[in-house]
């Protein structure tokens, strides 16, 4: 009925009408706001310092001494050339897991001492993402008629509602290992979500099998999920027979590509190695995304996930969802087509945490596929709800956007604080360690997050779990600590947690300093970007 009406030449004149109307509101803002979204990654990235897997993912993988992740003695050897990078794949797929694709494009941009290569790709991968969202959600690529409030809710929702935002888009090893296989799945799935919306796509049936292939093999979560969306949005096609010939080959690509993951020797190899070798499972429910053998599939390990973690990564989805909602109560905005557009996006939002329930680790960061398909619904609905502007409706909506903003805005700032903290302690820690060569075991004070800072940006900044060069452990043969040892050319360290720091008292002047040296550190870092010289030498 719909493919008929577009063909009513009324229908059609009226349609214009409306878009030439709605062309008349339209902000131009929307591209400064992408602009000023992708400055502040970029910022926030040269924040950031090389830290924990950064440093085992530096290497060759040494399968033969059970991993660069593992205890015990390795083989390093940094990864300098294409046939490096081969060995260590090849090593790593045998011995450990699966994750070629993404694996690859880690190595790849580890490759490079300095971060500054891979802070400009992460940059435009993030704003290629958000793209791809607009894209599929609106159904057509151009930028020039964005409303600027649909930039503002996309950007802003990516970095709020996004879980563990700084692992999974910020950080190097986080970041090839979530965000940017989730725009190989937003791109393999993109011609499925337009052909439903009624545009005209003609794809190569090879670039779509390539296509499914890189975003089966992409992770786990983010892979199985992208054949599935796949292999129903076909489904739904064939009913209404409108099935393309290149729907087929992408989902054989997926399938294909999804098996290589899952069946990957290493994926058994390496369930065997942290047993002998890593003290990886932990012995109570003190970790949010673990929890012991013992509780391993029982109702104690899903009351676990669902308090720690699935409940946080619907909560965090929840501004996304505003829109989406109001689409569904205004029943005059509301067609068959876009409803079951938004249904598939919401199911496969929800199906995320759901299936990760199942799975004996729920670390947040999993869940990050989820955001892909909960900012595509926001975007389909919001760009199907045609909102004039009263001015009744201005002022409340105003001080609504000022608030949100306001409150991004101090998270934004204390992240900055927090990481470029992190960051000046860590080229301290370096500075000892090239000092110190000559010595058999050097050791280093441990990494501090200011509790004041850190409070007010949650989990949008670096936080314990991937502090420092050498993690939280004192033990010389941790696997982080040798790894960056080797990366810094000495033969053991160990950290050693600074007695009476300002960030573990709760006294005045503790308070004063948990407030401003985390400050201080950031106007240095400032400074190091601004002339190129390091602080700490």
């Amino acid at each position: 009925m719909r493919r008929k009406r577009r063909n009513d030449p009324v229908f059609n004149r009226l349609e214009k009408k409306a878009a030439a109307k709605l062309a008349k509101q339209i902000s131009p803002g929307a591209g400064l706001v992408f602009a000023g979204f992708g400055a502040a990654i970029f910022l926030a990235n040269r924040m950031i310092p090389k830290i924990a897997d950064d440093y085992p993912f530096s290497f060759i993988w040494d399968g033969r001494t059970h991993g660069n992740l593992t205890f015990g003695k390795h083989e390093y050897r940094r990864v300098r050339t294409a046939a490096d990078l081969v060995r260590s794949q090849i090593s790593h797929y045998k011995t450990w897991s699966g994750r070629i694709v993404a694996e690859t494009l880690n190595q790849l941009v580890l490759m490079k001492d300095d971060k500054i290569v891979y802070d400009c790709i992460n940059t435009a991968a993030v704003l290629i993402q958000l793209h791809l969202c607009l894209w599929a959600g609106r159904g057509k690529a151009g930028l020039k008629k964005i409303p600027a409030r649909l930039a503002l809710m996309l950007s802003g929702g990516y970095w709020f509602c996004t879980p563990d935002f700084t692992v999974t888009s910020l950080w190097t090893t986080g970041a090839a290992n979530y965000s940017w296989p989730g725009i190989l799945q937003s791109a393999f799935l993109l011609p499925y979500a337009l052909h439903y919306q009624g545009r005209h796509v003609s794809m190569p049936k090879s670039v779509m099998a390539l296509s499914g292939l890189l975003a089966g093999w992409s992770n786990e979560a983010g892979g199985g999920l992208a054949l599935v969306m796949s292999a129903a949005a076909a489904a739904a096609e064939k009913k209404r027979g409108t099935l393309k010939s290149w729907m087929v080959p992408g989902i054989a690509g997926a399938v294909a590509g999804y098996a290589l993951l899952m069946l990957a020797p290493g994926n058994f190899c390496r369930f065997r190695l942290e047993q002998e070798y890593s003290d990886i499972l932990p012995t109570d429910l003190s970790d949010p995304s673990m929890v012991p053998v013992k509780d391993q599939y029982t109702p104690t390990m899903f009351k676990h996930y669902l308090k720690h973690s699935f409940s946080s990564v619907i909560l965090r989805e929840l501004p996304l969802q505003v829109p989406v909602a109001t689409y569904f109560l205004r029943k005059e905005s509301r067609d068959a087509e876009t409803t079951k557009f938004l249904l598939a996006m919401e199911a496969a939002s929800f199906a995320v945490p759901a299936i990760l329930m199942f799975s004996p680790q729920f670390p947040k960061r999993a869940a990050y596929p989820g955001i892909i398909y909960a900012m595509t619904a926001a975007v389909k609905a919001a760009d199907s709800l045609d909102l004039p502007a009263s001015a009744g409706r201005k002022k409340p909506v105003r001080v609504l956007t000022a608030g949100a903003g306001a409150v991004l805005a101090v998270n934004y700032l204390a992240s900055l604080f927090v990481d470029a903290d992190v960051y000046m302690q860590t080229e301290e820690q370096i500075s000892i360690l090239r000092a110190n060569k000559d010595q058999e075991i050097v050791t280093v004070p441990d990494i501090m997050i200011s509790p004041f800072w850190s409070r007010l940006a949650g989990d949008r900044t670096i936080d314990e779990y991937i502090k420092g060069i050498i993690r939280f452990e004192e033990d010389p043969g941790d696997p982080y600590n040798m790894a960056a040892a080797a990366f810094h050319g000495v033969g053991e360290l160990r950290v050693e947690i600074p007695e009476g720091h300002p960030y573990t008292r709760k006294d005045k002047a503790a308070v004063r300093d948990q407030i401003f040296m985390p400050v201080r550190n950031f106007w240095r870092r400032l400074k190091e970007l601004a002339d190129g010289k390091r602080f700490y030498t």
